[in-house]
């Protein structure tokens, strides 16, 4: 059986670090959650996750063109295809106009 030493007698604090007055006013004042301090303006731009459902067979013609890239050229799939609707949207912006 192990035997444990006693552990020693915490040194008791009588005062408080800061005063109850501070800390009243403190709770008293309230706030915000963070979500209400973060309202997106229309300039921000952020990432919005998409599913994406693509056929198989145009993956693997995705796959092929990168892999006929040389090495310090290949990009992720995922970089490819973003780049490819960053193309179409310049493209039928350009037909607007």
């Amino acid at each position: 059986m192990a035997i444990a030493r006693k552990a020693p007698p915490k040194a008791k604090n009588d005062q408080p670090i800061i005063s109850e007055k501070d800390i009243d006013a403190l709770i008293n004042k309230g706030g915000s959650s963070t979500k209400a301090n973060q309202k997106a303006t229309e300039d921000e731009d952020y990432v919005k996750p998409v599913l994406l459902k693509v056929y198989q067979s145009q993956i693997r013609d995705i796959e092929d063109i990168l892999s006929g890239l040389p090495k310090r050229q290949q990009i992720s799939r995922h970089a490819y295809i973003i780049q490819a609707i960053d193309e179409k949207i310049q493209r039928d912006k350009g037909k607007r106009k």
